[in-house]
């Protein structure tokens, strides 16, 4: 397909941004848009949100006040007949006319390519014949704790990316100029040209390679790119056409050889010494926690995973009934506070051996809930020591199915070792969804009341699968 011309096109900065990280996706959008559309899903919105809120506290800043010295605009457009930007806060001194850019992000530092978009909109607005004295980028101050009322001054951090950005801007032209050349050529698809942020999920591949096999090269854990590479220029894209030669890992290998086979591969006398290793009373422990820019409750800092939930089942002694312990705040309170009391109390009788999946992520609420309750410190430091991470009989290679595409999240897991089990049939199913159903339950007021319930009634029902997957997953093991 010959592409239309698009000297009319007007570069955005998110186009440009875009054109930086992935040039296909770029002339995806220009030229066939209705393809690079997707509906904004939940998370999109949530995202959104926060976004709105940090630019909220960061407008009440002192430093962007008018007054005699100084004007202040709120997303000021700047735009020649070929490019265009909005600049989230632009103070003009009132003596000279200089201006100064503030970009907001919504993050804890500053990254690299924060200053492309800086960069990208001096570059614009002194094609308008602007004169840019400062340019800074605003960002969350991760080190800052909620206590009381936000207090903006200390929750943000400014940074001056004066110099940064200036040294950009004769490599922006040249991307700018580069931007508009590639519209007018056109790509040619090739897997193994892929981006490494977006892999397959890139939606120009996805346009032009509809009919991939539900299994590729893309799944094997851990493949380096150099390598990955080398497999997609040899046109080798399924997992099974992988050569018996090709150099892979001892735990990449067996992934292939399961994919080839259709069997499974178990190493039952390296779980049975684990098995030997866990310690009565036996915990199954899973939380779900809350994570957002501006802290919503004391003690939090931005970005910081809060716990709001926990499920537990517990087995006292080898054929002792299961019992179940949980709970759920409602946004009332503290809610990590909470947690922590029911936990320990809920762990009270004793801890043998803790199992949770992907012990780096409870371990590190651990620290932070002992850090912010230092009465709790010993419970938590015990319950860490004792902790065992049922992933890592999978992630250690120990069982290996081809079902699982070399993945070991409890997802993939589940469905293989006990298939009657399922998330699909829950109204929350997965952790993202959880976060921001729970969020609007517990922050919103005027949420309809048999919405408010219904949701915690889901978070129940998804928290307490977790455990009881742990639970059932461990049966499988023990019995091996």
């Amino acid at each position: 397909m010959q592409p239309k011309r698009k000297m009319d096109y007007r570069l955005t900065k998110v186009g440009y941004l875009r054109y930086l990280s992935c040039p296909p996706e770029f002339w995806l959008e220009v030229h066939e848009p209705l393809l690079f559309v997707r509906d904004m899903t939940l998370e999109d919105k949530h995202l959104r949100q926060q976004g709105y809120d940090v630019e909220w506290h960061v407008k009440q800043l002192a430093r962007f006040r008018s007054d005699d010295r100084q004007s202040v605009d709120f997303q000021r457009t700047f735009h020649t007949s070929e490019l265009m930007t909005r600049s989230d806060i632009v103070v003009t001194d009132s003596t000279t006319g200089a201006i100064d850019i503030y970009e907001v992000k919504g993050s804890s530092k500053v990254k690299p390519e924060h200053y492309d978009d800086v960069a990208y909109q001096k570059y614009v607005a002194e094609r308008m014949g602007e004169r840019v004295r400062n340019c800074y980028v605003v960002t969350l101050n991760g080190d800052y704790v909620r206590d009381g009322e936000i207090d903006n001054e200390q929750l943000f951090v400014i940074t001056d990316v004066t110099d940064e950005v200036s040294v950009r801007q004769e490599e922006t032209e040249k991307q700018i100029a580069d931007a508009f050349r590639y519209l007018e050529s056109i790509p040619v698809p090739s897997l193994a040209e892929y981006c490494i942020d977006n892999k397959l999920d890139c939606r120009f591949l996805k346009a032009r390679f509809p009919d991939l096999p539900e299994y590729t090269v893309f799944d094997i854990s851990y493949l380096k790119h150099d390598k990955r590479r080398e497999l997609l220029r040899s046109n080798i894209i399924d997992i099974n056409d992988v050569p018996d030669d090709f150099p892979l890992s001892p735990k990449q290998r067996s992934q292939v050889n399961a994919a080839k086979s259709g069997e499974e591969m178990i190493d039952r006398e390296a779980i049975a010494k684990r098995v030997c290793d866990w310690q009565y009373p036996l915990h199954f422990l899973d939380y779900e926690t809350f994570s957002y820019a501006i802290p919503q409750f004391d003690g939090v800092k931005p970005f910081q995973q809060m716990c709001f939930q926990y499920s537990l089942h517990t087995i006292d002694a080898a054929g002792a009934e299961m019992r179940h312990s949980e709970y759920l705040s409602h946004g009332i309170g503290n809610p990590a506070r909470d947690v922590a009391e029911h936990l320990r109390d809920a762990m009270s009788g004793g801890i043998g051996t803790v199992f949770v999946w992907f012990e780096g992520f409870e371990k590190a609420r651990n620290d932070e809930m002992a850090e912010m309750f230092p009465d709790l410190a010993d419970f938590f430091a015990e319950v860490n020591a004792k902790t065992c991470d049922l992933m890592k009989i999978f992630a250690d290679n120990l069982y290996v199915h081809p079902d699982f595409k070399g993945k070991t999240s409890i997802k993939k897991v589940l469905p293989v070792l006990a298939p009657d089990l399922s998330y699909s049939e829950l109204g929350i199913g997965d952790g993202m969804t959880a976060t921001i159903r729970w969020f609007h339950a517990a922050t919103r007021r005027n949420m309809d009341e048999s919405e408010r319930l219904r949701i915690f009634n889901d978070l129940h029902e998804y928290c307490k699968l977790d455990t009881i997957a742990m639970v059932r997953i461990y049966d499988v093991l023990r019995e091996l």
